[in-house]
């Protein structure tokens, strides 16, 4: 049974005073007539809700003011926790997605109209004027119409300007699986510039957090949650001897990868969707599709401007299909259309092998593509081939008598392309000086490596860095609990210039807060990739309460912080937290609604639309075949097992193809399209972006340099020129940032850093 109510809501609006209103509330009871309840609609500010046990009074009615009801999902029960002040959006990820996810609230039908949020409103955003939020109800199979539907949720950023074109964006996210809503911080950052001029429409695409998500929890796919965390190192270390690279036993890399998917089952999410309504048949680019053009239809714009990123270009590319093989279907014209960071769907999904090993040759290219670079190493990319091959042949030796692999150069050189890229300008020399039997750079980079020195940026002059550390930080605090203002203060120096600390640490009221507010802001740098590797480190947590100690949060950071300065801040906090704060963090790090407010990717979402666009281009042994024909195999590494990860996921969740086959033609359109690429994109290579191009007749082509995934969204050279293309698709751009970047490669006479 289920009934709504009125509660009373206390908002500060200055030191010791507060505003009264009413917040609507929906009330469900559980088997034992205890009320859950959440607040409709998302705020921009969080304020005072007290009530216990389902019971909401006014705070002036309130037995016991400091108990604040935090919605705590643990099968039917509401759990009141102590009132903490909430600085962190890790704690308002938790309460947000609370509201929308975990009671599964129902949102009245529209066609494409206002909707309670089912996220956060940014702060500086103002709900109904500024922020949007809707939800568009559609078939989940489009071709039974009258069948099931399902909501898709979208957010309209309303444009900065008074007299904004009547044309909006359209943004797709990447993934797939991907949510967009999740990422809005993200997005909105990186699609700001365009609201000078027009609204920017975020989709929530099917099957992610916020439509109709198809979330399998990890007590359905973990079949030993008893033995869980050893058979899962049982498989981690099962798979890491075999040192999966181009020359391994396609076989035993199945083998392996089997192994593993036993652990972390995804067949067994199938009765569990299929049980709650849902046809996993139909989620796919296709579904997708309809979904957006219905959307399209019914928000009623003259036009739109089609924008998406990553795995979001498959989408935006599908639609130009649609449109080509369907003129005269009176669909709402297409203006234009962005693609940033490529995924198209004339690509070989083996080719994932090949993401790191272009990008290393791409930086060759680009010495060759510089005169001082190319007068100082002629011919650098087809020497850099020829090292590797030679030392696969013999190792170099040292002095010491140590000596330099194949393998050795290849970390290296792959490292220079993802975690290290201010390692770039210095690969050109790197494979001269060993040619020549020289590890003056090779020394240095493995320094870089292990973050023993700090490298200057890579368009930039090389000079030595200053030497600083974490240690004199460290030695100045005894504890927190006398010193937390210098702590905070420390901290800041140190991180904000890596990015990693926010103003809201240095609001923080309790080392508690300090932690999330650090982690969050990590969160947050991170992107989706850190979101997820963070949702399956904390899996053993959820499932064994018991290893929530200050030693499991010591574990937790050792695994899902990466750079070891990070980690040493976090564990310092944590050595002086108390149990209370300890089992507040964990608290919130592990409810189930913290997952789907984090987790930007679904991993079944993910699986599942890629089995349904792409299953005929998983198999092992094709993909195994062909490494061995690539220029560079001695650069492919572990991700040489994508192919048989995938091919068991499609066969666990019956999703699988009987034979193999080759990709799709490209799209075919003349819609004036951008086409973004990072040249250190390791996600979606700019070989994919060429390639989309070929059959677009009215495309650009940018490669952004030094630059990552979705260049256009996450750099300023790629805002300016996407916002300069949609503004006027047929102007002639203007590249000058782009020449700004191109990194400047260390000639041989140029002292190294120490």
């Amino acid at each position: 049974s289920e009934s709504s109510c009125i509660a009373t809501r206390f908002c500060r609006t200055a030191p010791g005073r507060r505003r009264r209103s009413e917040w609507p509330v929906a009330v469900r009871l559980d088997r034992t007539g205890r009320g859950i309840f959440a607040v409709l609609g998302a705020h921009t500010e969080f304020c005072d809700l007290v009530g216990q046990s389902g019971t909401l009074v006014p705070l002036s009615r309130a037995e016991d003011p400091a108990l604040i009801p935090i919605p705590r999902w643990a099968g039917s029960s509401l759990e009141l926790m102590p009132r903490k002040p909430l600085k962190s959006n890790i704690m308002l990820r938790t309460f947000f997605a609370f509201t929308a996810v975990a009671l599964a609230l129902p949102v009245a039908e529209a066609s494409a109209q206002q909707a309670q949020c089912p996220i956060f409103v940014p702060p500086e955003e103002t709900l109904g004027e500024t922020f949007l939020c809707g939800k568009i109800d559609v078939p989940e199979n489009w071709s039974a119409p009258d069948g099931k539907t399902i909501g898709i949720s979208y957010v309209i950023l309303r444009s900065d300007s008074l007299a904004p074109f009547p044309d909006p964006v359209i943004y797709f996210q990447g993934g797939p699986g991907g949510s967009a809503l999740n990422s809005l911080p993200i997005i909105g950052g990186g699609t700001s510039g365009l609201r000078a001029n027009r609204d920017v429409i975020i989709v929530e695409q099917r099957g992610t957090a916020h439509s109709n998500d198809l979330y399998c929890p990890m007590s359905i796919r973990a079949p030993s949650p008893d033995t869980y965390d050893e058979d899962l190192a049982a498989a981690d270390e099962r798979i890491n001897a075999l040192g999966i690279n181009a020359y391994s036993d396609p076989d035993e890399v199945y083998d392996a990868i089997a192994a593993y998917a036993e652990i972390k089952d995804y067949r067994s999410c199938v009765p569990y969707l299929e049980d709650r309504g849902n046809d996993l048949s139909q989620y796919s680019t296709a579904s997708t599709v309809q979904d957006v053009i219905s959307l399209m239809q019914s928000l009623g714009y003259p036009a739109y401007n089609l924008f998406g990123g990553s795995y979001g270009t498959t989408v935006t590319l599908a639609i130009m299909d649609h449109y080509e093989k369907n003129p005269n279907a009176g669909l709402p014209p297409l203006r234009s259309a962005v693609i940033d960071g490529v995924a198209p769907r004339n690509k070989e999904f083996y080719e994932e092998a090949f993401i790191k090993p272009w990008a290393v040759l791409r930086v060759f290219e680009g010495c060759e593509s510089s005169a001082a670079c190319a007068a100082a190493y002629p011919d650098i990319r087809a020497r850099s081939v020829q090292l590797l091959e030679a030392l696969q042949v013999a190792p170099l030796p040292r002095e010491d008598g140590e000596a330099v692999t194949m393998d050795n150069v290849a970390d290296v050189l792959r490292s220079a392309v993802t975690s290290q890229q201010k390692l770039v300008p210095y690969l050109p020399r790197l494979v001269d000086e060993l040619e020549r039997g020289e590890f003056a750079v090779y020394d240095l980079a493995q320094a870089a490596i292990r973050y023993e020195v700090t490298l200057p940026d890579a368009t930039m002059q090389p000079e030595a860095p200053e030497p600083e550390g974490i240690a004199a930080i460290q030695s100045q605090m005894d504890t927190i609990e006398d010193q937390f203002d210098a702590i905070k203060e420390s901290l800041s120096l140190i991180l904000l210039s890596d990015g990693i600390i926010k103003e809201a640490a240095l609001e923080a009221s309790s080392p508690a807060d300090l932690f999330l507010a650090i982690y969050d802001k990590f969160l947050e740098v991170g992107g989706g990739s850190i979101g997820n590797i963070v949702v399956s480190k904390l899996e053993p947590f959820a499932l064994h309460p018991e290893r929530r100690t200050r030693a499991g949060l010591m574990t937790f950071i050792n695994e899902s912080v990466p750079m070891p300065t990070l980690q040493s801040e976090l564990r310092l906090l944590a050595e002086r937290l108390s149990d209370e704060d300890i089992r507040l963090i964990f608290w919130r790090l592990t409810n189930y609604t913290f997952e789907r407010g984090l987790a930007v990717i679904d991993s079944i979402t993910h699986r599942v639309v890629r089995c349904n666009d792409e299953a005929r281009g998983f198999f092992n042994d094709v993909a195994f075949e062909v490494y061995q024909t690539f220029e560079v195999p001695q650069l492919i590494d572990d991700w040489a097992y994508f192919v048989a990860n995938y091919q068991v996921s499609c066969i666990q969740l019956g999703l699988a193809a009987e034979e193999y086959a080759p990709p799709l033609s490209g799209v075919v359109s003349d819609v004036p399209t951008l086409v973004v690429n990072g040249a250190l994109d390791t996600a979606t290579p700019a070989e994919w972006g060429f390639r989309a191009a070929e059959t677009l007749t009215n495309a650009k082509v940018v490669t952004i340099p030094m630059a990552g995934h979705v260049a256009g969204l996450m750099t300023p050279c790629g805002k300016a020129l996407i916002q300069a293309f949609i503004l006027s698709p047929d102007t002639e751009l203007n590249e000058a940032c782009i020449a700004d970047l191109r990194p400047r490669f260390v000639l041989p006479e140029e002292e190294l850093p120490t």
